[in-house]
């Protein structure tokens, strides 16, 4: 059953409820109904990417906690109305199993042969770090145009690092201030 048509039921189900009683007790029923128009946001200029992130030796985890280089995620916001002052960014997907502030690896090629004892870090435009399905702070925007970049890195969980396809898919929404 989709939101909308469980939507239908309830209306429905208040407006029989609502008319019956007005009927029987011959009064009349005030409803107030309220709500906010509020300012439109911004067009987003991609609707996926893809992001590499670079090929690291499974070496280069010495320790749990150790990180690669981080890799620039871009992302473009056009059209921003002029009453909107800033953003704050979810980033959602899979947690890792040992350490759910990150990214999990996820077979996206259907070929298998996933690396292990990794997750996929992210980090915000000051290079601080954002838990997966958590808000970004606000980052300040313009009316226009406006550049994000955020950064993804791997972060070891698991010592050893195993090597391997170290691939995932994740989304972002965007919250305005």
């Amino acid at each position: 059953m989709n939101y909308r048509t469980l939507l239908r039921i309830v209306a429905g189900g208040l407006y029989m409820l609502i008319s019956g009683t007005a009927c029987s007790s011959g009064n009349g029923v005030e409803i107030d109904v309220s709500g906010t128009v509020v300012a439109s946001g911004c067009d987003v200029s991609s609707t996926s990417q893809s992001v590499p992130v670079g090929d690291f030796s499974s070496a280069t985890f010495k320790s749990v906690n150790d990180t690669s280089a981080e890799k620039e995620l871009p992302i473009t916001l056009t059209n921003c109305s002029s009453d909107i002052s800033g953003a704050a960014v979810t980033f959602s997907g899979t947690a890792d199993a040992d350490n759910a502030d990150l990214l999990a690896l996820s077979d996206t090629s259907g070929t298998g042969g996933m690396a292990s004892g990794v997750g996929i870090e992210i980090l915000d435009p000051n290079k601080k770090p954002v838990a997966l399905n958590s808000l970004s702070d606000e980052i300040p925007l313009t009316a226009g145009d406006n550049a994000l970049t955020f950064y993804l890195r791997y972060k070891a969980t698991q010592i050893p690092v195993s090597p391997g396809n170290a691939s995932s898919i994740m989304y972002f929404d965007l919250v305005y201030q």
